[in-house]
């Protein structure tokens, strides 16, 4: 196989991955209802690096490292190393004066054998042939590179030794079929003496570079394969946990069992959601917070929620009344960088007074929210390494109060009110607490197939 016809093949595929997923995405009878989440980079970037070894091929995708510095501490990353450590004093030292130890997300790994100075510098040999191809339509530039040697070494110069040298069993796995690539996402690697470093985004190693594994002829099949496994991973991964990386070395489908497993965590939650909405409406907000905590599932099926995060400014800075700190009740973080701010409030707190003005408990609400969008604007750089993008992709939520209400004749008139309050105080969303049952509701449906048995 050249690099033409790899060229080919890839270009082809990203077409028709975008096509499929935008079926999947759109709502019934024309797809399949599944929500427009990020779960492929294939949907989106536009340049990938692309390598043809002997036996294999690499393809990663383009994309700025994080901000911060991933490779002192924080990663996650693999750091090549020798015995004894290569690590700079001033790194150490560092560390040391700010007291961090302990997991750091960094993965230290010491090679029993010698490395070749080439591949501790990262240096790819042997490239025979280098360009670039970019598809107008797709909005894709694809860097294209002949390698005349095998997976193992170019995989082994792209990770400093790492995977090809120290981790040396699953590079070239013989027992995973074609259409079946070690993934790694969001993963760093570096050399101790950081002479380099190589932070991937997306990875795909595939251990084949036949004409019969490249063939146009069978990406139909893998894509209707990719999508379901991609969407079972991105929907898999915990919404309790900060998952920044991952590295995949064998088959991929313990997703699927993950996937089933959060379906009937999201079942029992919607259960319990029921049983407070109502036996416990009128409760204190704690109760409806504590119940999110638990289940955040509920908040959203989609993004990783973090509960009562502290904002705090900067030394020698308060907030216009005097606050060190803001806190708001849930921050939703997902895997595009993007967050949604969210505001509790009582579920027996209505929303209008009897002349039909917003209460003052909405009024506090959006306040608060005001607070925060003010802090993200003015003092970025104190949370841009917790919450990166933060300042660029936020939204705000308000939940309070239930659905039907004397105040309004119907659901309709309570909607219309709540866009109301939406353009008033400028916030981006003003759900109930019904709402918020319902859209979760409507969440396992899609996902399933199935109403919950509730």
């Amino acid at each position: 196989m050249d690099l033409d016809q790899l060229s080919d093949y890839i270009i082809k595929y990203i077409s028709l991955y975008r096509s499929e997923y935008e079926k999947f995405t759109s709502t019934p009878p024309e797809g399949a209802g599944y929500p427009r989440i990020s779960v492929s980079p294939f949907i989106s970037a536009k340049e990938f690096d692309v390598f043809l070894a002997n036996n294999g091929v690499v393809i990663s995708e383009v994309k700025e490292e994080p901000q911060h510095a991933w490779f002192v501490a924080g990663g996650p990353a693999i750091k090549v190393d020798t015995e004894p450590t290569s690590t700079p004093e001033h790194i150490i030292d560092t560390l040391k004066e700010n007291n961090i130890k302990g997991n750091i997300g960094i993965y230290r790994c010491v090679a029993k054998d010698y490395i070749p100075t080439r591949i501790w510098r990262g240096r790819i040999k042997n490239i025979s042939e280098s360009r670039a191809l970019t598809h107008e339509k797709l909005n894709i530039t694809l860097n294209l590179t002949l390698v005349k040697t095998d997976l193992r070494d170019l995989v082994s110069s792209l990770t400093f030794g790492a995977l090809g040298i120290i981790i040396d069993n699953y590079i070239i796995n013989k027992e995973l079929n074609l259409g079946e690539p070690t993934i790694i996402q969001k993963f760093g690697f570096f050399p101790a003496d950081l002479n380099s470093r190589r932070f991937f985004n997306y990875l795909e190693i595939y251990n084949y570079s036949d004409e019969i594994g490249w063939s146009t002829r069978n990406i139909k099949l893998r894509i209707s394969n990719d999508l379901r496994r991609d969407f079972a991973r991105a929907l898999s991964i915990s919404a309790d946990e900060k998952v920044h990386g991952t590295l995949t070395l064998g088959s991929l489908n313990n997703w699927i069992e993950n996937y089933t497993n959060r379906l009937s965590k999201l079942e029992k939650a919607i259960n319990e959601f029921k049983g407070i909405l109502l036996f416990q409406s009128d409760d204190k907000e704690e109760t409806f917070h504590k119940l999110i905590e638990n289940n955040p599932i509920l908040l959203d099926v989609y993004g990783s929620c973090i509960s009562k995060p502290q904002l705090h400014y900067p030394v020698d800075h308060k907030s216009p009344i005097g606050k060190k700190y803001l806190e708001p009740d849930f921050i939703v973080c997902y895997p595009d960088q993007s967050y949604k701010l969210i505001e509790l409030e009582r579920a027996s707190k209505r929303v209008a007074t009897v002349q039909g003005h917003p209460r003052a408990e909405v009024s506090q609400a959006a306040y608060q929210i005001a607070e925060w969008t003010d802090f993200i604007s003015e003092h970025y750089n104190e949370i841009r390494n917790d919450y990166p993008g933060i300042n660029s992709k936020c939204k705000t939520c308000i939940i309070i109060s239930r659905s039907q209400q004397e105040k309004f004749s119907n659901i309709e008139d309570m909607n219309r009110y709540k866009g109301q309050l939406i353009r008033q105080f400028r916030v981006d969303e003003i759900i109930t607490y019904d709402d918020l049952y319902e859209r979760v509701c409507n969440a396992y449906t899609t996902l399933t197939g199935l109403s919950p048995s509730i």
